[in-house]
């Protein structure tokens, strides 16, 4: 988006450059042509008015007075009723040269007219002068406007590029959406709806942890005390045979619907909302040990090691999100080393956290508390801390 933004930008600033430049060429062009016409005709009135008053005076004329008169690039021609025409012409001045847009001019002086022809090879001249000069101030300006479209691009854009990784973190299953602080209507409305989704998922993720817990109350108590009675039942001497056959039935019966409960809660549990979502547990610990060692200090050494179940595929949103909190409340109060160790297996992931105190932590750490919240939203336990013998998180595996 943001190469986009800047070819846009410097394409829209070229095209108006180059109209521009166009129009100032030939503005240009025209502006050195009628100078040179009005200096020509200045220099042609005053010849005139110099050779009508020898003419009135009766004094004698020649070409070579008119030589004198002549410019280099120039060629003069002095008309009057009573004397033959004549003729000067510069030592620069060629025939080949009046070619095209030749430049001339006429002026009479009582009897006595002037014409002054002249090459328009230094009207060339000038304008290319003046074409070179503008081309390069259009270069400095394409140069400029490309600095400026790539910063107004990164501007534009940047909000975007945040709003799409949070998009991208909501997808692998984090809810702590970082909206980025702009006044861009779309990015506020999109902003505001991607935070509604994150809130709505990890709602929804509440509620299926809370249901998991009912299900498993509302159904297990009534099995498991149905099966205390056809236990007890069975205890009794004074059965016959055909009763004790049919309650040993019954017993089994409710034993194999025990045991489906178990196994349909379970599900319910490890069920996840975005379980397509998932990587390797081996790539997430390098992604963790990654991004702890960007984050903390140089001397804090980061150790990641995976313990079991490096193969199995976990959700990475919900262990970022509460190991982010652990991060934060590590960069905050602790130093030295820090070892993570994490294990996978079939229903859930351990995690294991270890570092040492700068000093006797605080009694209200919020980045640890978070994280606890946070575990115990997505249905997991936090046990110990990290900064006081380590830390122990369990969470769902999807």
């Amino acid at each position: 988006m943001r190469e986009r933004l800047t070819l846009a930008f410097v394409g829209l600033t070229l095209a108006l450059l180059v109209l521009v430049g166009v129009v100032r060429g030939v503005w240009l062009s025209h502006s050195v042509r009628e100078d040179e016409l009005d200096t020509l005709g200045e220099h042609a009135t005053q010849v005139a008015i110099v050779f009508d008053r020898r003419f009135d005076s009766g004094l004698p004329v020649s070409s070579l007075q008119l030589q004198d008169l002549t410019d280099t690039d120039t060629r003069l021609t002095v008309s009057h009723p009573n004397s033959p025409d004549l003729t000067a012409t510069g030592d620069q001045f060629r025939d080949d040269d009046v070619r095209g847009e030749q430049l001339l001019v006429r002026r009479t002086v009582g009897e006595t007219t002037v014409v002054a022809l002249q090459s328009d090879a230094h009207v060339r001249a000038s304008t290319q002068d003046l074409v070179v000069s503008l081309v390069g101030i259009m270069l400095v300006a394409v140069l400029l406007a490309i600095g400026f479209g790539l910063v107004i691009a990164r501007r534009l854009s940047e909000p975007f590029a945040a709003l799409a990784r949070n998009a991208e973190a909501l997808g692998r299953g984090r809810f702590d959406i970082d909206l980025p602080d702009s006044n861009i209507p779309e990015v506020v409305a999109l902003g505001a709806a991607l935070k509604t989704s994150a809130q709505n998922l990890e709602h929804e993720f509440q509620r299926n942890r809370e249901y998991a817990e009912l299900a498993s109350h509302a159904l297990r108590t009534p099995i498991t005390a149905l099966r205390l009675e056809l236990d007890e039942l069975l205890v009794g001497r004074d059965l016959d045979d055909d009763t004790r056959l049919a309650l040993t039935r019954c017993l089994a019966g409710v034993m194999r619907l025990q045991d489906t409960i178990g196994e349909l809660v379970d599900a319910g549990r490890g069920r996840g909302l975005l379980g397509r979502t998932t990587v390797p547990l081996h790539d997430l610990a390098r992604a963790l040990e990654r991004r702890w060692s960007q984050r903390l200090p140089d001397t804090c050494e980061v150790r990641t090691r995976v313990e079991q179940g490096g193969d199995l595929t976990v959700l990475p949103g919900p262990v970022e999100q509460v190991l982010d909190s652990v991060l934060a409340d590590v960069c905050a109060h602790g130093t030295g080393p820090v070892t993570v160790r994490l294990e996978a297996e079939e229903s859930h992931v351990r995690i294991s956290v270890t570092a040492r105190p700068q000093k006797t932590p605080p009694s209200e750490r919020p980045d640890a508390d978070r994280g606890a919240s946070i575990t115990e939203v997505l249905g997991g336990r936090w046990e110990g801390d990290a900064l006081a013998g380590g830390l122990d998180i369990l969470l769902p595996r999807r």
